[in-house]
């Protein structure tokens, strides 16, 4: 039995939230298995190997309650216990992806012993009376049920997780239904009584703080603090959503509550985000935590520390935004693999983890292994400048050319090279005139904000982190500078023009930044550039 201060928890540090594992703070360097990859013991275990090779530090994987719990009452702990054993094996940590109720608006995951009993776990009902195969928020029984499942599921984590692989649990996944309200008659009878007053009360005491389209649609009846969800919100599409909302997160909070009793496990959830900003709810899965929405969750799911975006479309800078709050830290638990997203979440965000979904299907990409093994050198700074306000990023978007950024007593202009290539970076400022950038594709000036004060740059390292150490491998002035004018961030190079596994590192050649005949391959470095003022 674990002592509860051995359990993973959220921390602050400074103003970000942290994830303290074995009494360290611990950056999830991650990936997400595909949804059926976990479901054998033979599909699972060669993955596991290949998930180490890419420099992955923690994997998201899915038990199903319908291989959980295939008959009820009767529990199967052989696929959990493989996941844990395979990752231990590897090295690696673990968040564990409950895939119970509902999966992406719909309850494909539940046993059939729940699936086939339709009065006892009814479903939800279209406008038309026809009820769908997705499993009703409002089914008392269906939540008692998931929860004394989780519940099991995580008394025996901590029974059988006695090196704390398992470090933080997601309950559900993206869930919501994709139409404006339930239709069954306890559902409809719910929504004509007065908002809870535990909303209320957020609502009340969070009043200038509250995400716009809660608070827009609040003020339609001139911020009144007790009525009906119609009365509170108008009669509207936002009502219902809101209702809706409340009853996914109330429920999938006692489901959460009912699993720490057992085992005090970080929990979040993860939201199908919406895809168009003129979106109505039941277009994305209604009731789960968009961030439109991510107010009513915190009042209403105080046993969910995180509420997480899946990210696959173009505008990430803007989404991250929106869900990195002082209530709520960055935990980006699904993405495209583009490695510049990750740089920028850790950087720019101060993210507790980023996880492309499919992982394994980048496990032959040579570049996403590499930039992965870069954030697994410079993690210890990461974690270290995390909350200070001393840590930025850049990140490419769509035809930007250059970003400011503001730091110390400098004003430092990053512009993206190679237009068509991924352009990124980590800017730390580790003293008054030092900074460590780890990226690619940049050129980096510096400029004086105090007045009648130029900046130059001094000195330029290149190298590496060995065991936290700093090495450099050389350092750079001349045309690989142009005269320390700028900080050129190319990146590390590698000859590809023949066998890529081979890692034939360019970085100590003379020509490494000439012209070349020879094919290179590009991935993030790390420069040390020493900065001063006249």
């Amino acid at each position: 039995m674990f002592a509860q201060s051995k359990v993973p928890y959220l921390t602050k540090h400074g103003r970000a939230t942290q994830l303290v594992v074995n009494g360290q703070p611990y950056l999830m360097i991650a990936g997400e298995l595909h949804n059926s990859s976990a479901s054998t013991t033979e599909y699972m275990k060669p993955l596991f190997p290949k998930l180490k090779a890419m420099n992955l530090n923690t994997v998201f994987v899915s038990v199903a309650w319908e291989q959980f719990e295939p008959k009820e009452g009767v529990f199967d702990y052989t696929l959990v216990n493989a996941i844990i054993d395979n990752a231990k094996e590897n090295h690696l940590k673990v968040c564990l992806l409950w895939f119970a109720s509902w999966k992406n608006g719909e309850s494909s995951y539940a046993p059939m012993w729940v699936k086939k009993d339709t009065k006892r776990f009814f479903r939800v009902k279209t406008k038309e009376g026809k009820a769908i195969e997705t499993l009703s928020p409002f089914c008392e029984a269906t939540k008692i049920a998931d929860a004394k499942a989780f519940t099991q599921l995580m008394k025996h984590i901590k029974e059988y997780d006695t090196d704390q692989t398992v470090i933080l649990m997601q309950p559900e996944n993206e869930v919501g239904m994709f139409q404006d309200i339930d239709y069954n008659k306890v559902a409809l009878d719910l929504f004509e009584k007065e908002v809870p007053k535990a909303l209320m009360t957020y609502l009340k005491e969070n009043k200038k703080q509250l995400d716009t389209y809660v608070s827009n649609a609040w003020s339609k009846s001139n911020f009144k603090t007790s009525g009906t969800w119609k009365e509170i919100f108008g009669d509207t599409p936002e009502a219902k959503a809101f209702f809706t909302t409340w009853q996914y997160a109330t429920y999938i909070n006692f489901v959460a509550k009912s699993g720490r009793g057992q085992y005090n496990l970080p929990m979040m959830v993860n939201a199908w985000i919406v895809q168009k900003p003129d979106d109505l709810p039941g277009v994305y899965p209604n009731g789960g935590p968009v961030s439109r929405v991510m107010d009513i969750w915190k009042a209403a799911a105080p046993n969910i520390d995180v509420q997480s975006p899946d990210i696959y479309l173009p505008n990430f800078k803007e989404i991250v935004a929106r869900y990195h709050r002082d209530d709520n830290p960055l935990l980006i638990p699904e993405s495209t693999a583009q490695m510049g997203r990750a740089y920028y979440a850790f950087g720019a965000h101060d993210a507790i983890c980023f996880s492309p979904f499919g992982i394994e299907d980048a496990s032959d990409d040579f570049v996403f292994k590499k930039a992965y093994g870069v954030l697994n050198e410079i993690q210890h700074y990461i974690l270290k400048y995390q909350g200070t306000g001393n840590m930025k990023a850049v990140l490419k978007e769509g035809n930007e050319t250059y970003e400011d950024l503001y730091m110390g007593d400098y004003k430092i202009k990053v512009m993206y090279e190679k237009p068509n290539e991924p352009s990124f970076g980590i800017v730390i400022q580790t003293d008054a005139n030092e900074f460590l950038i780890i990226g690619m594709n940049l050129s980096v000036y510096f400029y004086s904000e105090k007045r009648d004060t130029t900046a130059y740059i001094g000195q330029v390292f290149e190298g590496r982190f060995e065991n936290g150490a700093w090495v450099t491998t050389r350092m750079l002035n001349g045309d690989e500078t142009f005269h320390n004018s700028r900080l050129r961030v190319f990146g590390r190079l590698f000859e590809s023009s023949k066998g890529i596994d081979q890692i034939n590192k360019k970085e100590g050649d003379p020509d490494a930044y000439s012209p070349s005949k020879m094919q290179k391959t590009i991935t993030p470095g790390i420069y040390k550039v020493i900065t001063y003022e006249r």
